[in-house]
């Protein structure tokens, strides 16, 4: 059985140091949930704190309605996967599997339980190497093992902290495809820890950006990387580049104007309260057109990088400001160095931030994040 995750008002510190301050939050039954941020962020300590790892020094934290604050690690009903896999070197793939089911209260016969780690290894595919030892199992087989043994034990609840940082990259494109799949099949509760933002919008169904133990946003995927809720989301999740700019009224619409002079109506963009002030524009590199002979914001290709799909160049505006622009590669028509080009923006794709960066103005921005609690 699958069960929500509710923290309200989690604190946690070492000493006079404050990791986590006020953080609340409601993982949905059954949800891949992930908590990404930068490393001190917070999100394995409040992983930990969850799991029974760590003490909390103040709030609580629920499953469904039981509150579990003091009840022991082992009685929780999680799995765990650890970077590093955690699995023992003197026991074989079957026996690792089965080794959480051997320290179950209510231990099941032998044979159910060789049965039930059979199932898992299945699931899996790594029921040939049944028999083999750690030693002659590569690192994703490691990793699969250490997921068929925490999820053997059924537990209402999936931790997972970095579990594919120490794979190389092809092998982690493959691992996250078999962990998402996985867990859509088994229905689990999972929070999955990680700092690689792809790895995060690809597994999960929502994520809670962290920085310095507080929660920026909660959203979907899609919703945190087209609509950030600040300047942090913004930077953090994929590429952006960031203009200064301000938003005056112009023949009573709202007009933008970078910092280059170029200007753009966005008059459905923004709400009437956010106009008329300075402001940071967040442009994706796959958000600008180049136009070699339209109108636009000047700029000259100081160098290009061919990836296969896509040419990435970057250039340098009229104002001196430096962007990375992403297109479509075409056969034959990369621009050369030094190359004079116009950029226009994907006006209704833009996210225009307070000049503090502390709050994005354009309309339709999800934020499931509640708000901190202010003492006093």
């Amino acid at each position: 059985m699958s069960v929500s995750i509710r923290i309200d008002h989690a604190h946690k510190r070492y000493g006079s140091n404050v990791i986590i301050e006020d953080l609340s939050l409601l993982i949905r039954e059954g949800e891949f949930f992930t908590l990404l941020g930068p490393s001190g962020c917070g999100k394995t300590t409040l992983l930990r704190m969850i799991a029974g790892f760590n003490s909390i020094e103040g709030g609580d934290f629920y499953f469904n309605d039981t509150r579990i604050n003091d009840i022991d690690p082992s009685k929780r009903r999680i799995g765990m996967v650890f970077q590093n896999y955690a699995i023992f070197p003197h026991l074989s793939v079957q026996d690792n599997v089965m080794f959480g089911l051997k320290n179950q209260p209510n231990r099941m016969p032998k044979a159910q339980m060789k049965e039930e780690a059979e199932k898992f290894m299945r699931l899996m595919h790594i029921d040939e190497y049944a028999e083999r030892m750690p030693e002659r199992l590569s690192g994703g087989q490691q990793q699969r093992v250490a997921l068929a043994r925490a999820l053997v034990i059924q537990p209402d609840v999936l931790l997972m902290d970095e579990p594919l940082s120490n794979l190389d990259a092809k092998l982690r494109v493959e691992m996250r495809e078999t962990i998402r799949s996985i867990q859509r099949s088994v229905g689990i509760t999972t929070v999955y820890v990680t700092h690689d933002q792809e790895e995060a919008m690809a597994v999960s169904d929502r994520i809670a950006v962290m920085n310095l133990g507080v929660i920026q946003q909660i959203g979907s995927p899609q919703a945190i990387y087209q609509r950030p809720a600040n300047l942090f989301v913004a930077s953090f999740i994929g590429r952006t580049n960031l203009l200064d700019g301000e938003i005056t009224m112009e023949n009573g619409e709202a007009t933008l104007r970078v910092s280059s002079g170029y200007a753009a109506s966005i008059e459905n963009l923004l709400p009437q309260e956010a106009r008329a002030r300075k402001v940071v524009v967040s442009v994706r590199p796959e958000e600008f057109i180049i136009d070699e002979d339209g109108d636009g914001i000047p700029a000259t290709v100081e160098s290009s990088t061919f990836l296969g799909l896509n040419m990435h160049y970057f250039l340098t505006l009229s104002s001196g400001e430096h962007v990375q622009v992403i297109q479509e590669a075409e056969l034959d028509s990369a621009l050369p160095d030094g190359a004079k080009v116009h950029l226009r923006m994907k006006r209704s794709k833009l996210n225009i931030f307070s000049e503090d960066g502390s709050r994005n103005l354009v309309r339709g921005v999800v934020n499931d994040a509640p708000a901190p609690r202010r003492e006093g």
